[in-house]
């Protein structure tokens, strides 16, 4: 006796799926992206209110999975796109605190101070950066 494996029934199937149909039932199935709607903001009490219910959910988001670092910089490019640069550092400092060793994240900090012209910032985030982690070739 072989080891493969053997096929029990070589009659041909009742009913024949074409490839275009596998291919367009899998279309349907697939999950709809859902795109935000557009928020149009009438007044500085709305905008206040609509930046922290972003900020609400950006913070949700962060304690649901503090480890994942595309929650913090996401969070941290939402308040640059504000022009919060403070806000901004303080998420990126807060995340420095969950993983200080993750060097996309201090590249992505001094990324945000380089685009907006805080060079000697940039520069104290890479001094930082190259006195914490250790040498990569």
């Amino acid at each position: 006796m072989s080891n493969q494996a053997r096929v029990k029934n070589r009659a041909p199937a009742p009913i024949q799926i074409s490839a275009e149909q596998i291919l367009r039932e899998a279309a349907e199935r697939q999950e709809q992206h859902i795109i935000d709607p557009v928020v149009k903001i009438h007044d500085a009490e709305e905008y206040q209110s609509h930046l922290r219910d972003r900020r609400k959910h950006f913070e949700d988001n962060i304690r649901y999975r503090r480890e994942h670092i595309g929650n913090w910089v996401k969070y941290a490019r939402f308040e640059e796109e504000n022009r919060e640069f403070e806000r901004a550092r303080s998420v990126f400092e807060r995340a420095l605190e969950v993983e200080v060793r993750n060097p996309e994240l201090w590249l992505r900090y001094a990324e945000l101070e380089m685009r907006n012209e805080f060079i000697n910032r940039a520069r104290n985030v890479l001094d930082r950066a190259v006195q914490l982690l250790p040498r990569v070739d």
